[in-house]
């Protein structure tokens, strides 16, 4: 397996396969995230569906700089569930 900044390189390059990874990675503390916020399993989900695609249409846009991959995309996920 990649290291993770290969993988978050990869994704800001649009590779589905990267995209899958850090999906696969990060989804369940992502959803962890999102549920204690919403208290709704069917929320939780269809949120944690926004946040990855949202990331998605903006990886273009990451840079390490802003901080690590994980804690940008929780903190996405808390931003949107307000």
């Amino acid at each position: 397996m990649a290291n993770l900044e290969e993988l978050v390189e990869r994704f800001k390059n649009k590779d589905v396969k990267a995209f899958e990874t850090l999906y696969s990675m990060y989804h369940g503390s992502i959803h962890g995230v999102i549920y204690a916020i919403v208290k709704n399993q069917d929320l939780a989900d269809e949120l944690l569906q926004d946040v990855f695609m949202k990331a998605w249409k903006n990886a273009d846009t990451y840079s390490s700089k802003k901080g690590r991959f994980f804690y940008l995309d929780a903190q996405h996920s808390q931003k949107h569930c307000y």
